[in-house]
């Protein structure tokens, strides 16, 4: 064998070898971007429903574990438990909620945090949109509950309309004008104002005044939300395969459901 042709092989070793190390490189920066915030840690939370005045004491706390992105800044970790013991909630909370260094204090924090404003984690915002009986959850909406908003628009130049998810995992401020540690006296409300980053603002603005929103109610304890979810169009509703395909989905969670190991429809 010649010496070019010795040449050829080492530069096509190397340059595959090369190519190897980039996407190895490659494959860890994307696992790291996807699992970024995904590591669990753990949170002071309440083991029953509690209500607003209730003294602290332990047998009403446990701990849950939490993905980091989605601990609130104000979460109590386990090491600060002995802290709160003994303190006073300034608001009711549900079995499981975790509890906020703002959901204890003194009457001039209850006072602070009583208003909306206090309500609002810090870097985000509240927006109040339109809902009616319909898109609002019929009035069983209340504060605390988490939110997915559903967006339907029609394309101005086909005339065609499509359902698409604009935000999932929304936390609800208030109902009307009624807010968390507040009594919810009536089902109606026109309003709901949610909490929001500037530029989830931004989008539900636009999409309002655009097309109509809807809201759909979560489980307290669902906290994931759903990657690259497809537009719903009228042509997608009338092809058979798709909607076989969306009672497919559905036997499934049935099954989960009712812990069974058979495919659904067997």
């Amino acid at each position: 064998m010649n010496r070019r042709a010795l040449l050829l092989i080492a530069g096509a070793v190397i340059c595959g070898l090369i190519a190897i190390l980039l996407v190895n490189q490659y494959i860890t920066k994307q696992e790291k971007e996807i699992f970024k915030g995904m590591a669990l840690t753990e949170i002071v939370a309440v083991s029953q429903d509690v209500e607003a005045g209730t003294k602290i004491s332990r047998d009403i706390l446990t701990t849950k574990q939490v993905p980091e992105k989605y601990v609130h800044a104000n979460a109590i970790s386990p090491e600060d438990m002995d802290f709160i013991v003994g303190q006073t909630l300034n608001f009711p909370l549900k079995k499981g909620d975790p509890i906020l260094f703002t959901d204890i204090g003194e009457e001039r924090i209850r006072m602070r945090m009583g208003r909306l404003a206090g309500k609002v984690m810090k870097g985000e915002r509240a927006l109040s949109i339109s809902v009616d009986s319909v898109t609002g959850v019929s009035g069983l909406l209340a504060p605390n509950d988490h939110v997915d908003i559903l967006g339907t628009f029609r394309n101005q130049e086909t005339g065609e309309e499509a359902t698409l998810t604009l935000l999932q995992n929304i936390t609800v401020l208030a109902t009307g004008s009624v807010m968390s540690g507040e009594e919810q006296t009536q089902r109606s409300y026109a309003t709901v104002t949610l909490q929001v980053t500037l530029q989830e603002s931004e989008l539900l603005v636009f999409a309002q005044e655009r097309g109509r929103l809807t809201l759909l109610l979560r489980n307290p304890e669902d906290m994931e939300t759903n990657k690259d979810i497809p537009k719903v169009t009228f042509s997608n509703i009338m092809k058979t395969e798709y909607r076989k395909e969306i009672q497919k989905q559905r036997d499934r969670i049935e099954i989960i459901k009712r812990g069974k190991s058979v495919q659904g429809g067997e």
